[in-house]
Formats: C-alpha cells, sequence, structure tokens
C-alpha cells in the first residue's frame, strides 16, 4: 500500500534518520542531479504551537540583535545528532522555559531543497529549571 510507504518515510524522518534524494523535478540540462544527502545539507527547523484553553497562543519576544523585540512562535534549528522532537524540546526549554511533548504533527514546509519545518501542536509538561546567565 502507498500510504504505507509514506509513513514509514515520514516515521524516518521524525526519527532523525536521513534519507537518500536520488532525483528531482527539475534539473539543468544535460547534467544528471547529484545525489542530495539529507540531515547534511538540509536545514530542519522545528516550530512549536501551544494553544490554551481560552484559544490564547504563546509567543517569546526574540533577544537576537537583527529581530529584537519582535513576537514569536518558539522555534529553532535542529543540532547534528538530534531527533526532530528533542530538537523542538530543546527549543521551547531555551526559548520558553518550558517542558512539552509534541501532541501532532500540523504541517511541514519546504522552501527549496535546502530548507524543510516541522509544525507541531504541542502541551507543556512543566517548567524547566532556568539558569542565571
Amino acid at each position: 500500500m502507498a500510504s504505507e510507504g509514506l509513513a514509514g518515510a515520514l516515521a524516518s524522518v521524525l526519527a532523525g534518520q536521513g534519507s537518500s534524494v536520488h532525483s528531482c523535478d527539475s534539473a539543468p540540462a544535460g547534467e544528471p542531479p547529484a545525489p542530495v544527502r539529507l540531515r547534511k545539507n538540509v536545514c530542519y527547523v522545528v516550530l512549536a504551537v501551544f494553544l490554551s484553553e481560552q484559544d490564547e497562543v504563546l509567543l517569546i519576544q526574540e533577544a537576537k540583535r537583527e529581530c529584537r523585540g519582535s513576537w514569536y512562535l518558539p522555534a529553532g534549528r535542529m543540532e547534528p545528532g538530534e531527533t526532530i522532537v528533542e530538537a523542538l524540546q530543546r527549543e521551547v526549554k531555551e526559548e520558553a522555559g518550558l517542558h512539552c511533548e509534541p501532541e501532532t504533527l500540523l504541517s511541514v514546509e519546504e522552501r527549496g531543497p535546502s530548507w524543510v519545518r516541522f509544525v507541531f501542536l504541542a502541551r507543556p509538561t512543566g517548567m524547566a529549571h532556568l539558569e542565571a546567565v
């Protein structure tokens, strides 16, 4: 069944395992596309959406110089060796001071062949211990 293949591929990606991509929709004429190795040249981004019973959404205020003061959903890049869920939990802890568990995968977005964002609905499971900087 085709859906089992897709489900297996998604489970593999969500488990932090890379997969080889050997073809693409378009390529320069006369040049075969080079195999792409995910996890080596793709930026994976995770994003958490927390929705309260009052339909409120958790936003964090950015501290980075280039976007200081802007409000965002907790998000960030996966680090080498992390699973997508570990990256989500680390980013939420760093940015919002919360421990969390993903509830469901809301969307997978891609912008070109080298950027993929996984958007999760998540629930808080407690406050993280915040250390003084």
